[in-house]
């Protein structure tokens, strides 16, 4: 199955739960009466992100591959599902909202302004890294703006999606979560206990289910007996639809649509971003479940072209802007890359931070607290 070719071909796509996915949804809300045109510069900084992304991820995959390899562990590439990421940023109120994804989360975290540096030296185990360097790939967190980080275990942060929410939910302070994860997740046991709790809870959810039509190297119609994936929410009492996740536009308007929900405590929604990933599962995996074929023709909606495509229709942006854009990112990719190289490792001392300790199995009484030399073990 071409995820990419697929997403106005499957059912109910575009009109589950009374939800439309236009693809034109910001061309029509520029031409309504009364609705100024935008100058342009929003959706500019959109494009620049969604380069800014794949720059990133392309240098980690040739990082991670030369001679010499920095880069060690499990590494999850972005590339291809751009759109998801920056259109779900654009909605995202920092101080208010919180995201939590799965172990593909170097886009989201870019997307909600995580600097570049930050990235590469959490990559290469340096101390200036947004975990410290004890994190790797999978698990990029930036806490201060509500990026509540990348989870190894598939399926395994869903129920913290839950908890954040109902926590927003029972303090009212008007914040969404924003829980992304994969099409293979779907299949886990934590999948469907957290979204019948977040609808009994009313809670304050956007599930967004990315899928890029094959779980590692399983394609959809092999592990889902439903291959229409909004469908596997529809026993949880919450509006559920499939978009088209490589139109950052259709994402801001139908997962805003969704938003809007949750903020007005009506609850949550299940939304499938249908999408391609160009990069394999992980580093090793060498895509032979997907043709030469397939692969060019997913090309042809590549996200960051489709964009860069309409805002030239629209005028929004000509050829030399769009080259001085790339040729900016590069730069700024290339700065911070060297930085992150040059950045130390943590000391051997830190080598036991950030680390909790107890005695197991616990009992009541025997808490203590724990000095540099002592162990709570």
């Amino acid at each position: 199955m071409t995820v990419a070719n697929e997403v106005g071909k499957r059912p109910g796509a575009g009109n589950v739960a009374g939800h439309g996915a236009s693809g034109n949804g910001a061309k029509k809300q520029a031409d309504e009466p009364g609705v100024s045109r935008s100058d342009g510069s929003a959706e500019r900084q959109r494009l620049r992100m969604m380069m800014l992304i794949r720059r990133f991820e392309e240098r980690t995959f040739a990082e991670y591959t030369k001679p010499g390899q920095k880069i060690g562990g499990f590494c999850h590439l972005y590339s291809g599902q751009e759109a998801i990421a920056v259109g779900i940023a654009a909605l995202f109120q920092k101080g208010k909202d919180y995201l939590v994804s799965g172990y593909r989360s170097h886009g989201h975290s870019l997307a909600l302004g995580m600097d570049p540096r930050a990235g590469f030296a959490e990559l290469f185990g340096k101390a200036t890294g947004c975990s410290k360097g004890k994190g790797g790939s999978m698990h990029f967190f930036d806490a201060e703006v509500g990026n509540m980080g990348g989870h190894g275990i598939v399926g395994g942060h869903i129920p913290l999606g839950l908890g954040f929410a109902f926590a927003q939910g029972y303090k009212k302070t008007g914040g969404v979560t924003f829980c992304l994860f994969g099409d293979g997740a779907i299949n886990q046991g934590t999948h469907n206990e957290s979204l019948n709790m977040a609808s009994l809870l009313k809670a304050p959810v956007v599930w967004i289910v990315e899928n890029n039509g094959v779980a590692m190297g399983t394609q959809v119609e092999r592990s889902s007996a439903e291959p229409d994936l909004a469908e596997r929410g529809c026993g949880y009492r919450m509006p559920h639809w499939n978009i088209d996740g490589n139109d950052v536009d259709v994402v801001m308007q139908e997962v805003g649509k969704a938003v809007e929900r949750a903020r007005k405590g009506e609850g949550p929604s299940y939304i499938v971003a249908n999408t391609y990933r160009f990069r394999g599962h992980s580093m090793s995996d060498p895509m032979k479940y997907r043709t030469e074929e397939e692969k060019a023709r997913a090309k042809n909606r590549d996200p960051i072209t489709l964009y860069a495509d309409k805002l030239r229709k629209l005028g929004l942006i000509n050829e030399q802007q769009v080259e001085a854009i790339e040729s900016e990112v590069s730069d700024q990719i290339n700065a911070a890359l060297a930085q992150a190289d040059a950045d130390p490792h943590p000391p051997l001392e830190d080598r036991f931070n950030d680390i909790l300790a107890e005695r197991y199995p616990y009992q009541p009484g025997e808490a203590k607290d724990c000095g540099p030399e002592q162990s709570c073990m």
